[in-house]
């Protein structure tokens, strides 16, 4: 259940366990829920919808270490974000060529072959899983969850992440954490948080 290296732009993301995408509504508190996600432990952010850039550059620059992504499916809004700095295009449509064109990674619903695009920064987009996923060995897979954030929610990022799936996105960043580091310690990949012994 080792997660693959991914690299984005350059930035390199190595885990123990799944990693954790948080999905930023575009709304006036977009930046309270970055700083959030960020002290809850998100490993990448990513924005959905148009006008985004200043989020996207205020994001790196404020967070250096986070992945920061754009999800669209518009070629314009795609390249807009990568010149604003995003790492990541979360494709909605054959985005590939402008992933390319920027150096940029991608995750889309099928692997391209775009001449140009880095093999360790490639993504299959799997969308939402309702039930236990039996997830390709082959190519790093973001997932995400149905009913997000909810005990059956959180128990099938759980199985996700023991499937694994290499990315997990969401807006619930801490508990998606959580069950992503309790699957690994389970697998025996990651040592677990805490260590208590039951009588």
């Amino acid at each position: 259940m080792k997660t693959p290296d991914l690299v984005f732009r350059g930035r390199r993301l190595s885990s123990d366990r799944a990693l954790v995408l948080a999905a930023v509504p575009a709304l006036p508190s977009a930046r309270d829920v970055v700083r959030a996600a960020a002290a809850d432990g998100a490993d990448l952010v990513s924005f959905a919808g148009t006008g985004v850039e200043p989020l996207v550059a205020w994001t790196r620059e404020t967070f250096p270490g986070l992945v920061v992504g754009v999800d669209t499916a518009d070629p314009a809004v795609a390249a807009a974000g990568c010149e604003a700095g995003a790492d990541l295009i979360l494709a909605r449509a054959d985005l590939a060529e402008v992933a390319a064109r920027f150096g940029a990674g991608y995750a889309g619903p099928s692997v391209p072959g775009a001449a140009g695009l880095p093999v360790d920064g490639v993504v299959l987009d799997a969308g939402v899983l309702r039930t236990a996923p039996s997830l390709p060995e082959d190519v790093p897979v973001l997932v995400e969850v149905a009913g997000d954030g909810t005990p059956a929610g959180l128990a099938l990022a759980a199985l996700a992440a023991s499937a694994g799936a290499a990315i997990i996105r969401t807006t619930h960043v801490r508990e998606t954490r959580h069950v992503a580091e309790m699957a690994a310690s389970i697998a025996g990949v990651r040592p677990p948080a805490k260590a208590v012994r039951w009588e």
